[in-house]
């Protein structure tokens, strides 16, 4: 009896990385399912780069990377990012095992018995650190994208972790890399917020009118993540060069200047413009008719969790991350993408009037936030061997 209460105390970390927002959404998603799942637990969401500043240096050059693309993509512009990719694998392959030792201070005040991961590239060494004061821990990996861009990226077969993949290329490139059957598990698709699968508000007139919105018209959800982005600025003056019978909710993310831009904006419909929120609005999808924004992976899956059809902006600087995202949406037809604000602007018309992609997404919705809580919970009671000590080898 008292082995199962320790069980159900045990310490769960959600890490995370504040590049973009996926990341972050999809461990507050993860956080909130499991500790309403597991009251006894102790379930905290943990920032990476809080965990790598106990390593002086190495610490400042993930924050320094992070910013860097942060600022890219609020320019709309991210400058080779695979350069930028392999550098940050090198750099954290130069931590070695005395780098490891450092970073595993971090755990002493709640060593973990769960680590999950929703960020990329830095797996080996995080899951080094945890297992320096817990060999036991068992850790487990999230990818929140449609597929690996490079090898190492997500799957890195010389430490010991479980994979939960979203997509058969995710599953079959795990298979590629060297993780056994036992350690890879294939889930109906990405973690989002609980709430995205609540019905549509009864009261949706009521809710639109309150926010400024005119019921009778379509509703458009505009948004391209917590950093904010110019496209926004763009996409908004064409859709206003376009279309009159419309509501737009515009989320500008951190971009104070974007905000500032949109609000100065004279347009022919009404607005409900917001800056940064901490959760993600899955209210907002509720109220809309279309989304419009980037092709990441954690966007197209809150649109198609709330069957709200997504118009994503053709990338540039990040295709090689979201190139098979476009190519996914477009096979589906659960979505449109467009190269231009002015392309974007006229597939509204196409999206609103073509009941077609609504009834695609009900093939491809899920919910596999719960199915990936209760795998957690079996692979956090599984009665198997200690882990090993981390011992770092690189390939």
């Amino acid at each position: 009896m008292q082995a199962d209460s320790m069980k159900n105390r045990s310490r769960i970390a959600i890490v995370y990385f504040d590049a973009a927002s996926g990341n972050r959404s999809a461990a507050a998603a993860l956080k909130k399912v499991l500790q309403n799942r597991n009251p006894l637990c102790q379930v905290r969401m943990i920032n990476i780069t809080d965990i790598f500043g106990h390593h002086r240096v190495f610490g400042k050059v993930v924050r320094a990377g992070i910013k860097y693309f942060n600022r890219q993509l609020k320019r709309d512009r991210v400058i080779n990012l695979r350069a930028l990719i392999n550098l940050s694998i090198k750099c954290h392959d130069l931590v070695g095992p005395k780098g490891i030792q450092k970073i595993a201070g971090y755990w002493n005040s709640f060593p973990p018995d769960i680590v999950i991961s929703v960020t990329p590239m830095y797996n080996p060494v995080l899951y080094g650190s945890a297992m320096q004061v817990n060999p036991g821990v068992k850790c487990i990996t999230i990818p929140v994208d449609f597929e690996e861009v490079r090898s190492r990226y997500w799957f890195t077969p010389k430490v010991e972790q479980y994979y939960l993949n979203a997509t058969d290329t995710l599953q079959k490139q795990a298979a590629k890399a060297g993780i056994s059957e036992h350690y890879r598990f294939r889930i109906a698709g990405m973690p989002v917020e609980e709430s995205a699968y609540e019905l549509p508000p009864p009261d949706r007139d009521a809710q639109l009118r309150t926010i400024g919105l005119n019921p009778d018209w379509p509703v458009g959800f505009l948004s391209f993540g917590g950093q904010g982005s110019g496209n926004v600025l763009d996409i908004t003056r064409a859709l206003a060069k376009k279309h009159t019978n419309l509501n737009l909710i515009v989320m500008c993310g951190k971009n104070k200047k974007l905000y500032r831009q949109i609000t100065a904006l004279k347009l022919p419909f009404p607005t409900a413009i917001y800056s940064y929120l901490p959760q993600t609005p899955m209210l907002f999808l509720h109220l809309s008719d279309f989304a419009i924004g980037k092709p990441g992976a954690m966007t197209i899956t809150e649109s198609l969790i709330t069957n709200t059809p997504l118009i994503a902006q053709k990338s540039k600087g990040m295709s090689p991350l979201q190139k098979g995202n476009e190519e996914w949406l477009t096979q589906t037809g659960t979505g449109i993408v467009a190269k231009t604000p002015e392309g974007i602007a006229a597939a509204v018309t196409e999206i609103v009037n073509n009941p077609e992609y609504k009834e695609q997404m009900a093939d491809y919705n899920h919910k596999a936030i719960f199915q990936i809580a209760a795998l957690i919970e079996k692979i956090g009671k599984l009665n198997q061997k200690i882990l090993k000590p981390y011992s770092y080898v690189t390939t």
